[in-house]
């Protein structure tokens, strides 16, 4: 189990909400998902998660377009 870990925004320090543990291949891998003890502050949190993960996700699409983009380019200037 996590020591005590602090809230991203408040410092309070956050609760097990879930744990769960799973064989892959031959280790076992325990799951601990932790939350504020503050349900504000806790939905504050998880929004700022989701945004910070949409920007990521829409940063590596711009990354793959880019790249496929230079793919066609190199083939044209071959030609």
């Amino acid at each position: 189990m996590p020591g005590n870990t602090p809230c991203i925004r408040c410092g309070k320090t956050r609760i097990v909400a879930k744990s769960w543990s799973e064989h892959i291949g031959n280790s076992l891998v325990t799951y601990v998902n932790t939350v504020c003890p503050d349900p504000e502050c806790q939905k504050i949190v998880d929004e700022q998660l989701k945004k910070k993960k949409e920007k990521i996700e829409a940063i590596h699409r711009e990354s793959i377009e880019r790249k496929e983009q230079n793919k066609r380019n190199k083939k044209i200037r071959k030609k």
